[in-house]
């Protein structure tokens, strides 16, 4: 089964409404633009040229060094999850049916979730760009995150230590119940 886009909702629409109302419609619109009501037709200044992709490229690539973008992108993302699982379930009525009315719902949890993240969602980017410091120009993580020699060697120690406590824990268990045989393991302290 094929779809035609254009004509999968849009035309859908107006193929159901009456032949005077989509006639309304069109006549409101023209007077809204400010011309005479037509036929549809493509404004050939208004299509896309290279210079407006490059140029938004440009744009994304500026936007891709700011953190708090990133991580504002982020939670929109996430946010849109949470807003589609809240949606509720038959609204074939609404949205329309089949992969088309998903499309149109799946976009509306999308546009909901991006002006929360714009207006501070619920915290995420927050907390998440709360967890750099500034050095300089430059932005660290704080936690875990960071690495480093010295803490590679934190990290052996903790495992050591941890190893050495396991050892005792289990030499203890077997002397509370008189077991004596040896466990033959492959860690070495």
């Amino acid at each position: 089964m094929a779809i035609s886009p254009p004509s999968d909702i849009v035309m859908d629409v107006a193929r159901a409404a009456e032949p005077a109302d989509v006639e309304a419609a069109r006549a409101a619109l023209a007077r809204r633009a400010g011309g005479a009501p037509g036929t549809f037709s493509v404004d050939q200044a208004a299509t896309v040229d290279a210079g407006s992709m490059l140029s938004r490229a440009t744009a994304d690539k500026a936007e891709a060094t700011n953190p708090a973008k990133k991580f504002q992108r982020f939670e929109a993302m996430v946010l849109t999850t949470f807003i589609q699982n809240m949606m509720p379930k038959d609204t074939e009525g609404v949205y329309g049916k089949g992969l088309a009315g998903d499309m149109w719902k799946s976009q509306l949890a999308e546009k909901v979730a991006d002006v929360m993240a714009e207006h501070g969602g619920i915290g995420i980017a927050k907390s998440m760009l709360a967890d750099h410091y500034l050095d300089g120009k430059r932005k660290v993580p704080v936690g875990p995150v960071g690495g480093g020699p010295e803490r590679a060697e934190i990290d052996q120690q903790t495992r050591l230590s941890t190893s050495m406590i396991e050892e005792l824990q289990r030499k203890a268990a077997r002397s509370m119940t008189g077991d004596d045989t040896t466990i033959k393991t492959d860690i070495k302290i």
